[in-house]
């Protein structure tokens, strides 16, 4: 027993690489740790998926369209507000200068920025219409399905502590009753 311990405890002082390699492995293993411990005790969801931007840019460009208003907590029915919101401004054909000002507080800087090479006259939309949750993901993360007259779009929206931002729009959604 005691020989198999002491070849337990020296492969990792084999090679650099292999202490290295169970270092970052332990470190990795206690973030992990502590970040499900934090989700326990009620703390805030770090949920994040490939492609998105969880740091929502804080910096406002003037705008002529109405800001979200803030809410204390990830508030789905603010969220629905948002995505319509949303939907309304990104199907409104205005120039594309005037259009990106209007979405940019109402997305995440990742968004906007994918947003830039789209032609808002190719958007087959002109309004929108009536939306509903498909999916909540956790409480910072969630889905709506907003009506258009070309058909249903499905939105992605970050909680960003104070505020809903729409970080994907998809053309295509679950029916919207």
């Amino acid at each position: 027993m005691r020989d198999t311990l002491r070849t337990v405890l020296r492969w990792p002082l084999y090679s650099p690489l292999r202490l290295v390699s169970v270092i970052a492995a332990g470190i990795l293993l206690l973030v992990l740790v502590s970040s499900f411990d934090g989700q326990e005790k009620g703390g805030a969801s770090h949920k994040v998926t490939s492609g998105s931007n969880a740091e929502p840019s804080k910096a406002a460009s003037p705008s002529s369209s109405p800001s979200p208003s803030p809410a204390a907590s990830p508030d789905v029915s603010v969220a629905l507000d948002t995505a319509r919101t949303f939907v309304d401004i990104w199907a409104s054909h205005q120039e594309p200068e005037k259009w990106l000002q209007a979405l940019q507080p109402y997305t995440t800087p990742r968004l906007l920025a994918r947003l830039q090479s789209t032609d808002p006259d190719r958007i087959d939309a002109t309004r929108a219409g009536a939306a509903k949750v498909t999916d909540t993901g956790g409480g910072s993360l969630t889905s709506a399905a907003v009506s258009t007259d070309a058909g249903a779009v499905t939105v992605e929206l970050l909680w960003a502590g104070d505020q809903w931002l729409v970080r994907d729009i998809q053309p295509g959604a679950q029916a919207v009753e």
